[in-house]
């Protein structure tokens, strides 16, 4: 598995994900739109036995520690993804989510997908 990618492919899929996830259309994520947008960073994330983050990646990017990541924020951390989850147009990140069979994972990829349903 190749866990890089160009800056520019893994900013944009990530760009794309943060507006899909920023429901309240304030460009920052609170706690709840941030656990969604944790499903996309996993990936890149190494994982314990139980399949949880090692890195607490919500923490890493809350730069200002206002409880919020904001693009900024988002930007100016670093992350790494498999190359192939970094289309632009988020088909392969839902893919993979929807083949995770999570209920969290499931959840994110229908924000992804512009589902309305919460």
């Amino acid at each position: 598995m190749t866990v890089t990618s160009t800056a520019t492919q893994l900013s944009q899929m990530l760009n794309n994900a943060f507006t899909k996830f920023d429901r309240d259309g304030d460009d920052k994520l609170n706690s709840e739109e941030f656990a969604s947008f944790n499903e996309v960073l996993k990936p890149g994330l190494k994982l314990d036995d139980k399949g949880n983050p090692t890195v607490d990646m919500n923490a890493k990017m809350d730069h200002d520690g206002d409880g919020l990541v904001d693009r900024d924020e988002m930007d100016s951390t670093g992350v790494l993804m498999p190359s192939n989850l970094t289309d632009s147009t988020l088909k392969s990140m839902i893919e993979y989510l929807h083949l995770k069979v999570d209920p969290a994972a499931i959840q994110a990829a229908a924000i992804l997908e512009g589902d309305s349903k919460s």
